[in-house]
């Protein structure tokens, strides 16, 4: 393979990996913020029950781990995908500088 087609391939490579790469951001934060407006309206129903200021205090409680998690596993998804990424982008860096053998 002549160096020409190398870089070819290499440039190929990388914008079909950052391609794949940003799909799936989208896909996840479309997801969560999905997520986000179900748990809103979880918990905008559940506001009617509060009669006092510590059932209330645990509403807010239950709202912020339940968001928290949910932030965790987000972030957690994300770094999955830029990891994934980084790597394949790795592979296709040490292909490119990769001598063949005559």
């Amino acid at each position: 393979m002549n160096i020409i087609q190398k870089q070819a391939d290499f440039g190929r490579t990388l914008f079909e990996i950052n391609q794949n790469a940003m799909q799936e951001m989208i896909r996840t934060q479309q997801e969560n913020i999905q997520k986000y407006f179900e748990l809103n309206v979880t918990f905008g129903q559940r506001l009617p029950e509060v009669r006092d200021v510590t059932s209330f205090m645990e509403l807010q409680r239950e709202y912020g781990a339940t968001l928290w998690s949910g932030i965790k596993a987000s972030t957690q998804s994300q770094a999955g995908i830029l990891k994934s990424a980084v790597e394949e982008t790795g592979t296709a860096v040490r292909k490119v500088f990769t001598t063949e053998a005559a």
